[in-house]
């Protein structure tokens, strides 16, 4: 098996059949091409991907980020890093693992394009990356990422919830009856508020204010919140122009603009969800989940996939814990 690195946003165009092969994996929308780049656009890591062959046919394909923490706040040249760094292979923007593998692979095939990436890796990017970090990796894929010298260690759950229910009345009717009546309240209220208009699964969200609700939104969750960097404008208008994205919102009435939203994407298993923003309170955040529920049960949509992190309120939404792990591959 052969391995072909590229930069996304370097000038240089993507291999012949990444686009195809991520398409036909139905991986979600963030895996192509031109979405890549945008990610590119707009992060202070260098975004790559890789492409694996074998006898020439697409057989698996990788992404992921060089660098942990820039040593400056500033953008930098595609494909060049501040300071030598790990590479860690996930989607950028989301939760998803950045690994994808033709069906036909069993877990020796699996193994055996992990490790042409790998070493293509070590091969392309020499010093400046220090080793390999498989993030977001299931318990089934443990079986081609685990191996001598490699290191692995439990990280935060993917929130899964599944949808096992008939109508919105009988998913409150499930919940404990303390969480059945705040939450149908709040349902109701957000609904009937008549400085807001509720918007489930649309294609198209305005890319300006879209880049700064999450902006606001990130700035919330961390001790420092000056090195937050936005998602770019141009990242949300290319996502407006791809099927397989769509947002739930809330709009201000007068202004039609967002004040909060979650973006979903279509996956195999459902759908997942990623970016998020929003300058209300902690309802209208709450509130977007029902959105997504509502939907999920109109639609049968068999999952949604909510991320890791703030465990327990996803919990009190339904949500289970799937266990995910990180194997290091050092250099």
């Amino acid at each position: 098996m052969r391995a072909e690195l590229f930069t996304p946003g370097g000038g240089g165009p993507a291999p012949d059949g990444w686009d195809a092969f991520v398409r036909d994996r139905r991986a979600c929308v963030l895996w192509e091409a031109g979405l890549l780049e945008a990610a590119a656009w707009g992060s202070l890591r260098p975004v790559f991907a890789g492409l694996v062959r074998e006898a020439g046919e697409p057989v698996a394909a990788f992404c992921g980020r060089l660098g942990v923490r820039p040593v400056a706040l500033r953008f930098r040249p595609p494909g060049r890093a501040a300071v030598p760094g790990w590479f860690q292979v996930h989607v950028p923007n989301s939760f998803s693992p950045g690994r994808l593998y033709a069906p036909g692979l069993d877990t020796a095939g699996r193994r055996a394009a992990t490790r042409a990436f790998e070493r293509e890796v070590r091969r392309r990017l020499g010093p400046r990356c220090l080793g390999i970090l498989h993030l977001d990796a299931d318990t089934s894929e443990l079986a081609h990422l685990d191996g001598p010298l490699r290191w692995r260690r439990a990280t935060a759950p993917n929130a899964v919830l599944h949808n096992r229910w008939e109508s919105m009345d009988a998913y409150f009717a499930g919940l404990p009856r303390g969480r059945r009546r705040r939450l149908s309240a709040l349902h109701r209220r957000v609904g009937a508020d008549p400085e807001l208009v509720v918007e489930s699964a649309v294609p198209v969200i305005d890319p300006v204010h879209a880049s700064r609700l999450d902006q606001l939104t990130r700035m919330k969750h961390t001790d420092r919140p000056s090195r937050v960097v936005p998602l770019l404008p141009a990242y949300f208008d290319r996502l407006n122009r791809s099927p397989g994205a769509a947002y739930f919102a809330h709009r201000d009435k007068s202004s039609g603009q967002p004040v909060s939203f979650d973006l979903v994407l279509d996956a195999p298993g459902g759908w997942l969800t990623t970016v998020t923003g929003s300058d209300g309170g902690r309802d209208l955040y709450l509130d977007l989940y029902l959105r997504e529920i509502d939907r999920l049960i109109a639609t049968g949509v068999p999952a949604v996939e909510l991320g890791p992190g703030m465990q327990q309120l996803k919990e009190s939404f339904g949500a289970t814990a799937v266990p995910r792990h990180a194997v290091a591959v050092p250099f």
